[in-house]
């Protein structure tokens, strides 16, 4: 940066001691902490991208509703990337200059995760990726990028270990994934996770996303006899997947990733959903983020004080200030004790759900 951009963030105490007036203080600590909340509020993952809006902004107007921070309240800026890198880019310079956000949060995506991440961390903005699961989000030297969600590798991992401990006559694999980061990190992460237990891939196949038929993939798949199929998906893309299976009448083991976690995913596999098994982060119907319990019923918990807490903890929206916030995060979350490891991951368990009767049901029992 050749200014130091941050340190004016919203106004606040910093701005207002360089510029050493009384006056200026109490005008600009009135002045709200804007926070950025992007993913794609448009496209065949918008189900995703409202969900972060609606939680994100539910959070904040029950903060504010409090007294909001510092004696301010949050200002939610909301920017639609449709899913796409490019735009995620561009949404992210205009959080970064133009919104003057403190904090960033999206994307959805790890493709537009990873093209957001790149401007703020030429901006210095802290960045927090919603559901991202592609391993190079946090392993590129990047120190203002963090994420909620799990990446790919402890995803696959687990996933693997599920599989051997309780289906181990389950060796060989079919594998169909969007070919993207999100995809190839999930395939890749599972052809290294299978092979201490001798598992193998049979046949990979790969889709553009917003595909629509899939059934020269699943075909050719279903010609090399699997034991069963690893699909990693979104959840648009992922019920199509189920729903050509069932036509087929292919009858196999199905696991999928945690893209098809949303609630929309039932809504439109649904019958063809049954006897998938899925890995996550929380057990239930839980969203792309951390906060849609609070949108689904869930219990509030100490949650709400985000994104309070990043901003209470040195008493500054300075961006640096809030990014060393996010290192010492440590709090009880709807998805159990929530931290970030030195990357910025999330160290959180994972669970297996099994769709029965298109109900999620825990898959260890």
């Amino acid at each position: 940066m050749t200014t130091n951009r941050r340190k004016f963030i919203g106004g606040g105490l910093g701005a207002a001691a360089l510029a050493g007036t009384r006056s200026t203080l109490w005008a600009q600590s009135r002045e709200p902490i804007k926070v950025g909340a992007f993913g794609p509020m448009s496209g065949n993952a918008a189900a995703q991208g409202q969900s972060i809006r609606e939680s994100v902004e539910m959070v904040a107007n029950l903060k504010n509703s409090a007294g909001g921070v510092l004696g301010r309240q949050i200002e939610i800026v909301i920017g639609d990337d449709a899913g796409k890198p490019e735009e995620a880019a561009v949404v992210a310079r205009r959080f970064a200059t133009r919104d003057q956000v403190s904090l960033a949060i999206g994307s959805v995506s790890s493709p537009a995760s990873l093209a957001a991440a790149q401007v703020f961390r030429e901006e210095e903005l802290p960045q927090i990726v919603v559901s991202g699961t592609a391993q190079r989000i946090t392993t590129q030297g990047n120190e203002w990028v963090f994420r909620s969600a799990v990446p790919d590798r402890k995803l696959v991992g687990d996933m693997v270990d599920f599989i051997n401990e309780k289906m181990p006559n389950l060796k060989r694999f079919g594998f169909l994934y969007v070919n993207d980061d999100f995809g190839k990190g999930g395939f890749d992460a599972f052809t290294e996770a299978g092979k201490k237990f001798s598992m193998s891939v049979t046949a990979e196949e790969r889709y553009s996303r917003g595909d629509l038929d899939f059934i020269g993939q699943l075909t050719r798949i279903r010609s090399t006899n699997p034991d069963a199929i690893v699909e990693w998906s979104r959840y648009t893309e992922g019920a199509l997947i189920h729903r050509q299976i069932k036509q087929m009448g292919w009858e196999l083991p199905r696991f999928g990733s945690d893209g098809i976690a949303a609630p929309a995913f039932l809504d439109l596999a649904k019958e063809a959903a049954n006897g998938v098994i899925q890995i996550r982060t929380k057990q239930g119907r839980p969203g792309p983020t951390k906060w849609t319990a609070f949108t689904e019923g869930g219990t509030l918990n100490d949650e709400t004080n985000w994104p309070a807490n990043y901003f209470a903890h040195d008493k500054s929206d300075d961006r640096t200030a809030v990014r060393n916030a996010m290192r010492q995060t440590d709090y009880q979350s709807v998805r159990g004790p929530f931290k970030f490891d030195q990357k910025g991951d999330p160290t959180l368990v994972t669970h297996m759900v099994r769709i029965v009767d298109v109900k999620e049901t825990d898959a260890r029992n």
